[in-house]
């Protein structure tokens, strides 16, 4: 017990310099110093416990209390993420406790150092207990390893976010976040910016400003029932600009669809007949006016998907969402685009992340899954001796 008051104390001391400099931000230096500072003290902490398994305090740092105690504290550290914007945008209450960036903040440093001087010293003291311990040996490094991974990648990872133009000279040369100027292992250009979208939908406009949107995608021929009114297109044109208040036929990107309705009430009466059109690069918004204050009008239509064409080096490629382009340790996203243009846009953002420590994660989650499927292989049952 006494570790664990001591480590509650150390925590509450972090948190009370955190609230009092709430712009505190932790951040490790970059490679080899991330690994030197994460490795080096789990690595002591181990060869002590291998050395002298049975001393009190090497039982105290590797006791089942001091791990329950650190992940409950490096649990309630990082909840805000999951709750709240974090950074510059977190709720200001948030930074009297000194939460307001969680991953970067002392209480959550203190926090994950104990979780991870509390597996080095379970896996000093598992290794001298021979192999019918090995698979609590493996679950330990694998989770060690995965946590060490995280952790220096915090130093050496190098995040970059820049916009492309269609046309432009290939360039190689990035600001990261940090201000550094970074060279990608490869020379980039954007040859075109594709996005596919989903027909529009119908949207009205009660007198209170509240919308309701339809039901049906629309085109040719599509019926919708939107708050007790029948509509029924009766001419589409999927590509239109709009002159002189009526939509004509043309075809670029970037063109939105127009579509001419006729509103009926439940009783079949006409309420309206006209052109809708959503606002655009290639014309203004055309709506119609109904009774009691409400009115009609053609929703924009939505992403469905969007992709970047781009080369690197000379060699074409293709960029989406959750796709990226992987390269030389880099990995570059697709991030968005103009979207005041949608599929005229000529430009597209991307964000290029070098993370050399990602394959120790992948690493100790493998390790992870191993010694997983070994519990299950050869589970413990009561009055086992481990």
């Amino acid at each position: 017990m006494r570790t664990v008051t001591s480590f509650f104390g150390v925590l509450i001391g972090a948190w009370i310099v955190q609230a009092i400099h709430p712009t505190l931000a932790l951040q490790l230096p970059g490679p080899p110093w991330n690994w030197l500072l994460t490795a080096g003290p789990v690595g002591l902490a181990a060869s002590l416990a291998w050395w002298r398994s049975e001393h009190p305090l090497v039982r105290g740092l590797g006791s089942a209390s001091l791990a329950i105690a650190s992940l409950l504290s490096v649990a309630a550290t990082c909840w805000p993420i999951a709750v709240f914007p974090v950074g510059v945008d977190a709720p200001h209450w948030l930074n009297w406790f000194g939460l307001a960036d969680p991953l970067s903040s002392l209480p959550f440093a203190i926090a994950m150092a104990a979780v991870a001087i509390n597996l080095a010293v379970s896996l000093g003291r598992r290794l001298r207990c021979g192999p019918d311990r090995l698979r609590f040996t493996i679950l330990h490094l694998g989770l060690l390893t995965a946590i060490l991974g995280g952790a220096a990648g915090h130093g050496g990872l190098i995040r970059a976010r820049f916009i492309m133009e269609e046309g432009a000279k290939p360039g190689d040369a990035v600001t990261a976040v940090d201000g550094r100027r970074v060279r990608l292992p490869v020379a980039l250009c954007l040859d075109d910016f594709v996005l596919d979208r989903y027909a529009p939908m119908l949207l009205v406009a009660e007198a209170d400003g509240s919308l309701f949107r339809g039901e049906v995608l629309i085109g040719s021929g599509a019926h919708d029932l939107v708050r007790g009114l029948q509509i029924e297109v009766t001419e589409w044109l999927p590509s239109a600009a709009v002159v002189a208040d009526r939509p004509v036929p043309f075809s670029e990107p970037g063109t939105n669809p127009a579509a001419r309705v006729v509103i009926r009430d439940v009783g079949g009466g006409i309420l309206g007949d006209g052109w809708l059109h959503p606002p655009g690069p290639y014309g203004s918004e055309l709506f119609l006016a109904l009774p009691g204050g409400r009115s009609l009008h053609l929703d924009e239509p939505r992403p469905q998907r969007y992709l970047a064409k781009i080369r690197a080096d000379g060699v074409s490629h293709e960029i989406t969402i959750n796709h990226p382009l992987r390269v030389d340790g880099w990995a570059i996203y697709l991030l968005s685009y103009d979207e005041s243009l949608g599929p005229a846009s000529r430009t597209a953002s991307f964000e290029a992340i070098e993370d050399r420590a990602l394959p120790a994660v992948y690493i100790g989650l493998g390790l992870l899954i191993l010694g997983v499927l070994m519990h299950l292989w050869k589970p413990r049952v009561a009055g086992d001796r481990v």
